[in-house]
């Protein structure tokens, strides 16, 4: 068992050995090798390159060691004085190839990650202009203007060669609206979550195209005039959400009068709101009954609802989203498509805090393809 319940101290690093948890103090992450400041000591090299540096000593921290350091009287650290010296010169080659191995990693990492950083900030370029585009689009179906249909398929042929070649610089992009462009950003982070998760379970290429328009448009109702106006309210009386309900049936009715639109699209904008066990809206239906279309735009609808909610601070962050849905809404969401959700999206999403094992803060940039449990 790993552990001592002693305090943090000053140790030189003669009394270093493989399992001794340490914290260097006074370097920035730009003056030292690692890729952390804290990390626990797992072979002989890091302990050769600490000495190599000409670093006396570091914090060894206890209640997440191995193992204690050697005493200062201990043979060993005796020994390994005599071996080493004390000079915080190089003794062998070997040990400058070890720090230069190690600086190799730590370059080709931060190189990585400058490259990931450029690649998200042209999707976020990318993703706002068509976001501007996408609220003009709905702006103007939401004022009886029929024709711009026309620019939503034209948006969906286009869709995957903007965003989803590169789905994990997407997933980034999510939460980006200020509180007054929030329905516009959800109804965008709806049709890439439903894309995402189409292709996942491996939706044919015509029915994706369908896909898309009737996730950007699922909530086209709210602008009916009715509905539009309790958007403005905080919250709703009990009265005031069951004709926001409502809203499925009123897109429905705005677009059927279009000769274009998909009637399949069409049934994902009634049915975006019906859950498996009968519990949704307008009309219960349930299990079957509903296009398994409109339950990929339901997943991906309930998934941003909990990620961006009006106020951030009731926000759940990724991880706590998928939990959420995945133990708690098992009911209500097709259980088959909620595991391709979670598989798709990973474990730990890109944009999710973690602690990492040597207890330091990270954002979670990639997905690893080959195991989503580690990010």
């Amino acid at each position: 068992m790993s552990g001592f319940p002693l305090p943090e101290y000053r140790v030189s690093t003669d009394r270093l050995r493989i399992g001794v948890y340490i914290r260097l103090e006074g370097l920035k992450w730009h003056e030292h090798p690692f890729l952390f400041r804290n990390f626990k000591l797992s072979n002989n090299n890091q302990i050769q390159t600490l000495r190599a540096m000409g670093i006396k000593d570091v914090i060894c921290v206890p209640a997440q060691s191995d193992i204690l350091p050697l005493n200062e009287t201990s043979p060993a650290a005796v020994q390994d004085n005599a071996i080493e010296g004390k000079s915080g010169e190089y003794d062998t080659a070997q040990d400058k190839t070890a720090l230069d191995d190690l600086w190799l990693v730590k370059h080709e990492r931060a190189e990585r990650f400058k490259l990931r950083q450029e690649m998200i900030s042209k999707r976020e370029k990318s993703y706002i202009a068509t976001q501007e585009r996408v609220s003009r689009i709905i702006n103007s179906i939401a004022a009886a203007d029929l024709g711009s249909l026309g620019e939503v398929e034209e948006f969906a042929d286009s869709f995957s060669a903007h965003f989803l070649e590169d789905a994990e610089s997407t997933l980034h992009l999510m939460g980006f609206a200020a509180n007054e462009e929030t329905s516009y950003y959800h109804a965008m982070n709806v049709a890439v979550l439903s894309m995402m998760l189409a292709r996942e379970v491996g939706t044919e290429a015509e029915e994706m195209k369908i896909l898309c328009q009737g996730a950007l448009l699922h909530d086209i109702g709210k602008n009916h005039p009715e509905l539009k106006v309790l958007l403005e309210e905080r919250k709703l009386t009990g009265a005031q959400m069951e004709l926001m309900k409502r809203h499925p049936e009123y897109g429905v009715a705005m677009l059927s009068s279009s000769t274009t639109f998909p009637r399949l699209a069409l049934r994902i904008v009634k049915e975006h709101h019906e859950f498996s066990d009968g519990s949704g809206y307008p009309e219960g239906i349930y299990g079957r009954q509903i296009h398994l279309l409109s339950k990929i735009v339901s997943i991906a609808n309930v998934y941003d609802k909990h990620c961006n909610k009006p106020n951030s601070d009731d926000s759940l962050t990724p991880y706590e989203a998928l939990s959420y849905m995945f133990l708690r809404q098992k009911a209500v969401l097709d259980e088959n498509l909620a595991s391709s959700f979670i598989h798709c999206l990973g474990i730990y999403p890109p944009g999710t805090i973690v602690q990492l094992s040597n207890d330091a803060i990270g954002l979670v940039i990639a997905s690893n393809p080959e195991n989503r449990l580690h990010p």
